[in-house]
């Protein structure tokens, strides 16, 4: 039994540290602008470090540490060619869709999306834009993150006389 206490414990510090190494090999930027493409990236690296932690076999744990190595290597190669090149970013991280242009909502886009009015309503509402109509523009972007320009004459704006901040969107979104 003791023996079987001592393989976990390794295998759990092997795993750990392999996968803490290949995490900073990919980089930061897998982290701060998640893609789909990334988040499939990391879910599948989770599933093999599990199944990497609940191996019975030191060969299991070489067998999956290979996996996670190759995996992570064609991920690091992956984000290099959507360095080099917008077809394969397109590809793998997608294209920003207008689902909004003055004030109209654009429905092939939201369809393409899976968005439907209400839904983009909500999202203008949170992010403190109460009327679409006053809308220039509203992208969907390739984060899933919606970025909003405002028309000139009809956009929100702050005690200062500027287009609020998040902050102040988020604050003066609530009904008192």
């Amino acid at each position: 039994m003791l023996s079987h206490v001592i393989f976990w414990a390794a295998d759990a510090g092997i795993t750990f540290g392999f996968l803490l190494i290949l995490v900073r090999w990919i980089g930061e930027t897998q982290i701060s602008q998640v893609t789909y493409f990334n988040w499939v990236a990391g879910a599948c690296m989770g599933n093999v470090g599990a199944n990497m932690l609940t191996s019975q076999s030191i060969l299991d744990v070489i067998k999956y540490a290979t996996i996670l190595f190759f995996f992570s290597f064609a991920t690091v190669i992956a984000a290099w060619l959507s360095l080099k090149s917008k077809k394969f970013r397109d590809v793998a991280s997608g294209v920003p869709v207008v689902l909004l242009k003055d004030g109209e909502m654009i429905d092939s886009h939201l369809k393409q999306c899976k968005i439907n009015h209400d839904l983009l309503i909500q999202l203008l509402r949170e992010q403190g834009y109460f009327n679409y109509r006053d809308i220039k523009w509203a992208i969907l972007e390739p984060t899933g993150t919606l970025s909003v320009l405002p028309k000139e004459e009809g956009h929100i704006t702050s005690e200062k006389g500027q287009n609020p901040s998040s902050q102040e969107r988020r604050t003066n979104q609530h009904i008192k």
